[in-house]
Order: C-alpha cells, then sequence, then structure tokens
C-alpha cells in the first residue's frame, strides 16, 4: 500500500497551508461527522490531535459536531482528553445486545457509554474549556417527525425522504436544526434556520444523547433543559458529513473525516449527486483514509452499524479492535507527512 492517508484543502487553506506551513493556530475551527462505528478509523488519528493540535493553542478552537462527532468533541474538551478517549473507545466497542434491539434499550446503551465518557465532572470541564468550545448539533423534530411510535414515525420519515430528494431545503419541514453551545453561537448557518441555546451544567449530556439518537434506532430526548419545549434527535439528519454552509470564526477549518466523500445530511447517503460544493471547502482541510487503506480493513471497509446485525458480538469486538489497531497507521503517517514536510507533495484540491 503506498498511502494510508488523504490530504485535501480548499484553495483558500492551500495558500494558507504553502505559506505558512500546518500551525495549529491558524485553525479556528474543528468539524466532526456523524458515522456511528466509523470513528472507529478516527481513533489514533483523535489521540495525535490531542497530544499535537489541541493542546497549548494559543488562540480559540471552535468545535462543531453532530452525532459521533459531537461525542468525540466531548473528550476532547475534557481535562485528559486522552483518558476520556480511552473509556470511550472501551465502552463503545463492548456495547453488545443479546437479542435485536428495542429504540428503548438502544438509547439505554448509548446513555452507559455517555456516562463512562462524562463521569462525574465531565459536563462541567465541557463548559469551563475556554480554549476548546462546544456546539453539539441536533434537530428538533416537526410535527410529523416528533413521537416515537414507531408507524407514524416511519410514515413521517418516509415523506422527510421522498422531500430532501426533490429539494434539500424540503427537510425544514420536518426538523429545525438545533446547535447547543458551550460559550454562545459560534456559527452562522446559511441553509436552514436554526435555533441557538447556550448550554449548562443539566443541558450537557442531554445535548449529547439528542445529538446521537438515530431516528427509529434509538428514542429522542424530549425537553432539554434550557430549550425548547420538543423532541431533539440526531444532528446527523440534517448535518450527516455537513455541507459546510456556514458562516465560521476566520481562519482554517479542520475535518477529520472516515473516508473520501462528504454526504451532506442523514438521508442524502443514497443520492450519489448530493454533495458538499467545493466553493464551501475553501478553508477547509480534510484528513481522510485512502480507499486502499479501507480496502485493507477487515472485511475491505470502514465499521458501520450493519456489523451489528452481521456479525456476533465476539467477531464484532474482535474486528472493531482489530481496526482501531490497523488504523494506528494513519496516526503514524500524519506525524511523519507533518514532521517532515512531506505533506506538501500529498496534499490534493477537493473533486481533483
Amino acid at each position: 500500500m503506498k498511502h494510508a492517508l488523504l490530504i485535501r484543502a480548499g484553495a483558500s487553506a492551500q495558500r494558507v497551508l504553502f505559506e505558512r506551513g500546518f500551525n495549529r493556530d491558524d485553525f479556528s475551527c474543528l468539524v466532526g461527522a456523524s458515522g456511528g462505528p466509523k470513528w472507529l478509523v478516527l481513533s489514533h488519528i483523535d489521540r495525535v490531535l490531542c497530544e499535537t493540535f489541541l493542546s497549548q493553542r494559543s488562540t480559540t478552537l471552535h468545535m462543531l459536531g453532530a452525532s459521533i462527532g459531537s461525542f468525540r468533541h466531548a473528550c476532547f474538551a475534557q481535562r485528559n482528553p486522552l483518558a476520556a478517549i480511552e473509556r470511550f473507545e472501551q465502552a463503545y466497542i463492548e456495547q453488545s445486545y443479546e437479542t435485536a434491539p428495542t429504540a428503548a434499550e438502544v438509547s439505554a446503551e448509548s446513555r452507559r457509554i455517555l456516562d463512562i465518557v462524562l463521569r462525574d465532572s465531565g459536563a462541567h470541564e465541557i463548559l469551563a474549556n475556554d480554549t476548546l468550545r462546544s456546539n453539539i448539533v441536533t434537530v428538533r423534530s416537526r410535527k410529523a417527525t416528533a413521537g416515537d411510535h414507531r408507524l407514524p414515525l416511519s410514515l413521517g420519515l418516509g415523506a422527510a425522504a421522498v422531500c430532501n430528494a426533490l429539494n434539500r431545503s424540503l427537510l425544514a419541514g420536518f426538523f429545525q436544526r438545533a446547535v447547543f453551545s458551550s460559550h454562545g453561537a459560534s456559527f452562522v448557518f446559511r441553509d436552514f434556520a436554526t435555533i441557538d441555546f447556550r448550554l449548562t451544567p443539566a443541558s450537557v449530556a442531554e445535548a449529547l444523547m439528542a445529538s446521537g439518537s438515530i431516528p427509529l434506532l434509538m428514542q429522542s430526548v424530549r425537553d432539554i433543559p434550557g430549550a425548547l419545549p420538543g423532541s431533539y434527535r440526531d444532528g446527523g439528519v440534517i448535518d450527516y458529513h455537513f455541507d459546510f454552509s456556514f458562516e465560521a470564526p476566520e481562519g482554517l477549518i479542520l475535518f477529520p473525516h472516515f473516508f473520501d466523500r462528504i454526504i451532506p445530511g442523514w438521508l442524502d447517503k443514497g443520492l450519489p449527486w448530493r454533495k458538499a460544493a467545493t466553493q464551501r471547502l475553501d478553508n477547509v482541510v480534510m484528513i481522510a483514509p485512502t480507499d486502499e487503506f479501507v480496502a485493507s480493513l477487515p472485511r475491505a471497509k470502514v465499521p458501520d452499524r450493519k456489523d451489528f446485525q452481521e456479525m456476533d458480538t465476539t467477531e464484532r469486538i474482535r474486528i472493531w479492535r482489530n481496526v482501531v489497531a490497523k488504523s494506528r497507521r494513519l496516526a503514524d503517517e500524519w506525524n511523519d507527512l507533518i514532521a517532515g514536510g512531506q505533506w506538501q507533495q500529498r496534499l490534493q484540491p477537493f473533486g481533483a
């Protein structure tokens, strides 16, 4: 295998990088995508970022995450991020279900994992971190998608999928973006109307739970403290990988990703023509495993939720641990590229 790691950058980001190199303080934002178990391929990259990119900063970093991205960022913002990542990785890999779980059972297991990640002081540490500022993306469900009863929710989601296929903006009739921020709103979104809420010690865990509560698979989170009443769900419904239609604090945006495709919304996964426009990625630097590296992983893919149905618990845990071990190569290659300066030969534009 020639290379394990892919680095892409928008036009403005390339100019900054070639002029100044990979200077952590030139980056003002960190974006974390939805993707469930896919995050495991990034767990070693996350450790390296904690040690080199997130620590000893002289400038503020605004973190924007949905679903598993917001869970990763919750680890980063704690006093000991490496320990939080270790706890998260172990608890996430070892989740298990004896039979096909109900939405209530998946939510309970996710709550257990989150409790392990945050422990007693995590919420307070996230709020007290003035350098790494958290922005947790959820959606507030409108009437057709507000309930948890399977049949009406399925019908509502089906209608949302049809409308989304016609025009992404029609999702606004079913969901409203809601962002919970530790220090006030950092991002201004241009595509969907957005409601912003300030995080409090009572709402950190609830916002994180909502951000990862996949419709049908999990229960919604209702009436989050300090927010408007209602039913809150997975932020990936609108912002699966983000389409970068937002105004961000001035600076570069780092986007560690699972693979070389940016899918705007959860309902866009089956719509190959739906992608983030290249001009919106002008200030973005994306790092991701190459297709060749992904093909070298067990089962030739990044972990995903289908693994729960396709393997028994023992086999799935073995495979996922193997993926994490193999993904250390991504972190090693990133370190070598940055330290040796070879990143300049590896940098590619988006769309190439």
